[in-house]
């Protein structure tokens, strides 16, 4: 998710009429993000299998969080140049080991929701496929269209921020219902966005892997959350209706 980028105005007019095809030297970038893409997931994995297996004396929690952003706050601050190559990785696996430490309460839940974890299982299944078909959507169009996204996203990004602050005092299930789909879909749009918007910044030859990758990681981990906690959700409401029907049940057997 290119948070600091996600205006129009950051990708030249240009990329928006692009049609032509992929060139085989951004190929060979996207061979290269996607490839460090799957294994940070997998080092996030590991993170959070070893919160949920209780093999951490320092789980998730702000001390990973605090780590994870110092992280990506390096990440950032180094310029992509070959002298800084190692340290930017280094750091990658930081913050996705520190990412997937924070994921670990919530996976945690899950499990103790459904012992049998299928909730969690499915939530990874539905995001790798939405994000493989919204990956293939955006490489596909040859026109840059979803370049436009950029600006719309921002706004939406800004609005769920506001909408947060918001809710923290007057504590709306309906509105944090509301912020749930709309996170969900605003992370979805961004992969379409961060897709194209990486096969124009390294056709113009700016093949920033590590960069990129914490883009589209970014973009994964948001779909998951919101994925994992609205079955988290419809789960619980599930139990509800179960005891409150097994509740009119006894009352009407006395």
């Amino acid at each position: 998710m290119s948070y600091f980028e996600t205006s129009t105005s950051s990708v030249p007019s240009e990329a928006m009429k692009d049609y032509g095809n992929v060139s085989s030297n951004v190929r060979v970038h996207l061979a290269k993000v996607y490839g460090t893409l799957a294994l940070t997931c997998l080092t996030a994995a590991a993170g959070a299998y070893l919160h949920v297996n209780d093999m951490v004396i320092y789980g998730g929690g702000l001390l990973s969080f605090l780590v994870g952003l110092g992280s990506l706050i390096g990440i950032l601050s180094l310029s992509p140049t070959p002298e800084n190559n190692n340290v930017r990785f280094g750091l990658l696996w930081v913050f996705a080991f520190m990412e997937g430490l924070s994921l670990g309460p919530l996976i945690k839940l899950a499990f103790a929701i459904d012992g049998s974890g299928e909730m969690v299982y499915f939530a990874a299944l539905c995001t790798a496929g939405i994000f493989a078909a919204f990956t293939f959507s955006a490489l596909l169009c040859e026109r840059r269209s979803y370049l436009y996204l950029g600006g719309l996203l921002g706004s939406v990004l800004n609005l769920l921020l506001w909408s947060q602050v918001f809710n923290m005092f007057f504590r709306s299930k309906l509105l944090w219902s509301i912020e749930l789909y709309t996170g969900l879909f605003m992370f979805c749009g961004y992969i379409l966005y961060d897709t194209q918007a990486i096969i124009y910044r390294a056709a113009c030859g700016y093949t920033d892997v590590v960069g990129h990758t914490v883009d589209l990681f970014i973009d994964l981990v948001g779909v998951f959350v919101r994925i994992l906690v609205i079955l988290m959700q419809k789960e619980e409401d599930n139990k509800d209706r179960k005891r409150k029907e097994k509740r009119r049940n006894d009352y009407a057997a006395f």
